[in-house]
């Protein structure tokens, strides 16, 4: 049985950085990285530019496989793990080999939640491997009526991909407008004008209900009794965390990820989790929370794997993610809870916008439209839990200076 010093469930950017980052601060460790993609890293961030033809599919890639030579690190590629147990400190693949270890990090991410019927696999399209790039680069051309299904930023990438190729895209989805959790109906307006402006059709407030084969294409029957005719399905209804192979572990799981304090250390002695797996105490916004940006997967994996080494520290960082998608700049900065209090200013003539999520008396999040100069300053008045109780009445128009708050 090979045993690791420091063993790495996930090749992504953030067991990759942590595997980097150990082996910068520990010359002789025994190091491994446990993959089930058959690709070294790669950029996920990077792939709608790659379907985008903003960049080359070799620009994609982070790594060589001979750099992990370089820096003894053993990469399991195209390897899964299919139970951990704590007690015995040992990780079971699915073809039944063990490795045993000395720490653990849980860097397993996250896949794309299940949808449609398996006879319509052909239409259906998502957006979170190279794999599914390739997969829709391959017929990119050939897709004239697109359907894409849900209101997150993947539902963003797939509608300017389409559009970008020519094709008319009809867009579906549950809530009365798109992202109904991060928008008021302003700023969902001014979303849905721009939708209007580059031929997509949007439908709110509804869902499939049916699909049948039509000629070649897929009919789609809604809730809403609509019927859409589409050649392509693209499916942004967000992830599931790979965590079934935990279940017997012994380690605490959380509702969405793998259960973290801040540290990023689980109940288990020598377990960590980073990444999109991590459901961890996010000392700035006061919960636990699962975050799914590329930024705060590689800060996780960096911090991470600083704690294995003993150079304990909590991690803190102000979560972002940020879009230009069809000419606008989306960014969701912070803890945009829905179900906190907020303030919303609009200047609809200039297509910008901002949403504040505010508790007790401080800023927590901010979704901005068009208004990315806020961003550095809003996340200092988040981080720095500033009061902006004084400014309450103010920040309702947005001819306020947000920068005044000091």
């Amino acid at each position: 049985m090979t045993k690791y010093d420091y063993l790495i469930i996930g090749g992504g950017i953030a067991g990759v950085t942590a595997a980097e980052t150990i082996r910068e601060h520990d010359t002789n460790a025994a190091i491994g990285i446990i993959s089930d993609e058959p690709h070294v890293l790669y950029s996920r961030v990077l792939l709608p530019h790659y379907l985008k033809k903003r960049i080359r599919r070799e620009q994609l890639f982070l790594r060589k496989a001979d750099d992990f030579v370089k820096k003894r690190i053993d990469l399991l590629l195209g390897e899964s793990v299919s139970f951990v147990d704590s007690g015995r400190k040992e990780v079971m693949f699915s073809g039944g080999s063990v490795s045993g270890y000395e720490k653990l990090l849980i860097a397993s991410g996250g896949r794309v939640k299940p949808w449609g019927k398996e006879e319509d696999r052909g239409f259906i399209y998502r957006l979170q491997t190279l794999d599914d790039a390739d997969r829709l680069q391959s017929v990119l051309t050939d897709i004239k009526s697109p359907l894409v299904i849900g209101g997150s930023f993947i539902s963003l990438e797939f509608l300017e991909i389409f559009v970008l190729n020519g094709a008319a895209p009809t867009l579906l989805f549950r809530d009365a407008h798109f992202f109904g959790k991060l928008l008021d109906g302003d700023g969902a307006e001014i979303l849905h004008d721009n939708f209007a402006r580059h031929g997509i059709i949007v439908r709110a407030e509804d869902a499939v209900a049916d699909a049948e084969r039509d000629d070649g294409k897929l009919k789609i029957s809604t809730k809403a009794l609509h019927e859409i005719k589409c050649d392509a399905v693209a499916v942004g209804i967000g992830l599931e965390r790979n965590m079934e192979f935990l279940k017997e572990s012994g380690i605490a799981l959380g509702e969405k990820g793998v259960r973290t304090d801040e540290f990023l250390a689980t109940d288990q002695e020598g377990v960590f989790a980073a990444g999109d797996a991590a459901e961890f105490y996010d000392l700035i916004a006061d919960r636990h929370r699962v975050l799914g940006n590329w930024t705060s997967a590689f800060l996780q994996g960096k911090r991470a794997a600083l704690n294995m080494l003993g150079q304990k520290e909590p991690f803190r960082n102000i979560s972002t993610y940020s879009i230009t998608s069809l000419g606008f700049q989306i960014t969701a900065l912070g803890d945009c809870d829905g179900g906190l209090e907020t303030i919303a200013r609009v200047d609809a003539a200039r297509n910008q916008y901002e949403r504040l999520f505010i508790k007790e008396g401080a800023l927590k999040g901010a979704v901005l439209i068009n208004r990315f100069q806020d961003k550095p300053h809003l996340a200092r008045l988040i981080e720095g839990r500033i009061s902006i109780e004084p400014h309450r009445e103010a920040l309702h128009d947005m001819a306020f200076d947000i920068h005044t708050i000091s």
